[in-house]
């Protein structure tokens, strides 16, 4: 990738060439980062601090969102069995997005000749090989489905991916087809929607008519938290548990026409909850807890399936049913409290502090130090010199 680079004698090569060592240097970076993660893995210190997996533990340590700890970690673990490759991007003779497009489907095996070939080829021509080369059967395809979702941060939309084997996907892609060819046209304009709209809304249609019919009606409930002041006079806001923000409109319209419950904020704690007459959680209860913590709340995790919803201070020891004393841990957290000696200190409602077994509070990141402390560190900048000694004074001549 570098090895075009020259002197060059145009104006603001300097600039140029300074920008050209800063990338080198950040390749260099990752490459040790990587190496770092791939040691840090073997030793399993992810476990000294509670994390389920490395992956957790660096979205926990060092803020990174769950895509791009998982890519560090494939990255490191991929370098480990592909030298060529490694060594092809400790030369900068590859980028980083060149380095990913090519290392889900180099083998050990090819691992010295695609180290030739990466260099020569694009990100786009690279992801093409990708697809092509990367051939996997029915089964495997079949271990590997999901299905994701997210709500834009920008605008009201909702997104969802889906990934399953080709004819799980052709059955499902059969029935949204023929909902969606049974729609009428626009009785305004008489024209069809498109194709794509028509899906979208066979989809939204088999979700509503599930929920709809769902017997268990604690379980299909829509949860909106809102005020009293937006309900009665349009103003503040209200927002959808797990989603967006809704308009006003969109809220009333909800409360004619969908099953949900509101949940009505107090400008205060607002303790809400059974207090000591039950240690069980009614079903209105678990979605207040559900919907405020948003999944595990143990730095890093964040798992929303599976979970389970934990006193803080035990029923038997006092501990009352209520929100303040409520909150959500998977599996895996809720046994390192009961089995392990973990604890949580604070109020759910605000902020909690875990502890380690030794009682000594669990700090998820490490401190912060200003950019220019590792500037220096990685010799980026040099180090501030002292100020030159003055020279002795010369004797005066008698």
């Amino acid at each position: 990738m570098f090895d075009t680079m020259t002197n060059g004698s145009g104006n603001g090569s300097g600039e140029m060439e300074r920008l050209d060592v800063l990338v080198m240097g950040e390749q260099a970076v990752r490459l040790e980062v990587l190496a770092e993660i791939g040691r840090l893995e073997t030793r399993e210190v992810w476990k000294h601090d509670g994390a389920v997996s490395m992956a957790d533990w660096l979205v926990g340590r060092y803020a990174l969102s769950v895509g791009t700890a998982r890519q560090w970690l494939k990255t490191a673990r991929s370098l480990q069995t592909l030298p060529h490759l490694r060594r092809a991007f400790a030369h900068g003779k590859l980028s980083w997005d060149q380095l990913q497009a090519v290392i889900g489907f180099v083998t050990p095996d090819n691992d010295a000749e695609w180290a030739e070939r990466t260099p020569l080829m694009s990100v786009a021509e690279l992801r093409v090989v990708n697809k092509t080369v990367k051939a996997t059967d029915v089964v495997e395809e079949h271990h590997r489905r999901r299905v994701e979702w997210w709500f834009d941060d920008d605008r009201p939309r909702f997104h969802m991916t889906v990934q399953m084997a080709d004819i799980e996907g052709a059955t499902l892609a059969t029935w949204l087809t023929r909902r969606a060819n049974q729609y009428d046209p626009d009785p305004q304009t008489g024209l069809y929607q498109d194709f794509e709209t028509r899906c979208a809304d066979a989809l939204y249609e088999l979700a509503s008519q599930a929920t709809a019919g769902d017997r268990d009606h604690d379980r299909a409930t829509i949860l909106i938290h809102t005020n009293l002041q937006t309900l009665l006079q349009g103003t503040g806001t209200a927002t959808v548990a797990d989603g967006p923000a809704l308009a006003h409109d969109t809220l009333r319209r909800l409360a004619c026409d969908a099953r949900l419950q509101l949940a009505i904020t107090n400008p205060g704690d607002g303790v809400i909850g059974v207090g000591r007459t039950t240690r069980t959680i009614p079903p209105w209860l678990q979605r207040l807890v559900q919907a405020r913590d948003q999944g595990c709340r143990f730095p890093g995790c964040r798992r929303t399936r599976w979970t389970q919803i934990h006193h803080i201070i035990h029923w038997a020891d006092g501990g009352p049913t209520n929100l303040d004393n409520l909150i959500t841990l998977c599996g895996y957290h809720h046994r390192l409290i009961h089995e392990h000696g973990w604890t949580i200190s604070g109020n759910p409602n605000h902020q909690i502090t875990w502890h380690h077994p030794t009682g000594h509070p669990f700090q998820p990141k490490p401190p912060a130090h200003p950019l220019q402390h590792w500037k220096h560190l990685l010799n980026l900048t040099p180090p501030v010199q002292p100020p030159p000694r003055p020279e002795a004074a010369a004797p005066l001549l008698s």
